[in-house]
């Protein structure tokens, strides 16, 4: 497991989505009650679906001096996706170069199209059944009818 600090400049590339997949974003913090809770469910939701193109990244909002309490969570919680942890003590800063509009709770989770257009995203806890249909709606899927009935159309 490996925990990579996340500078403004990453995370304005992470809100982009460079990558050919989907990708789930969730920002947290150790001292997080609804966040640690819902860990769990963003971590099964990974491994379900992370072999149909979706990609997961974990974000700490903790100060970087707190490396060590946020591997200790992320090792409890059997974290198997890419991790960070901001970089620098200016959270605003960082939490605005991926976005400008986030008012700083946590948890914040975003799904991400490829090329970053926002598919999903919930300042404090998400509905896991919610989340899970948006991504099951942008699947690739060979039957367009399986992609319309998780939207809802």
């Amino acid at each position: 497991m490996q925990l990579e600090m996340a500078t403004a400049a990453e995370l304005k590339t992470l809100r982009a989505n460079p990558s050919k997949q989907m990708l789930l974003v969730s920002f947290w913090a150790t001292w997080c009650g609804s966040c640690i809770a819902e860990f769990a469910d963003l971590e099964d939701t990974y491994r379900m679906y992370s072999v149909r193109d979706l990609g997961l990244v974990t974000v700490s909002t903790n100060m970087p001096d707190e490396t060590n309490t946020v591997m200790k969570l992320l090792e409890k919680m059997h974290a198997t996706s890419r991790n960070l942890l901001f970089a620098s003590n200016d959270t605003a800063l960082l939490q605005a170069a991926f976005d400008p509009k986030w008012e700083s709770a946590v948890p914040y989770t975003v799904l991400l199209a490829p090329g970053g257009k926002v598919l999903y995203q919930k300042q404090g806890s998400f509905d896991i059944l919610e989340l899970r249909r948006k991504i099951l709606a942008n699947l690739d899927s060979d039957y367009i009818g399986f992609n319309k009935y998780w939207s809802g159309e």
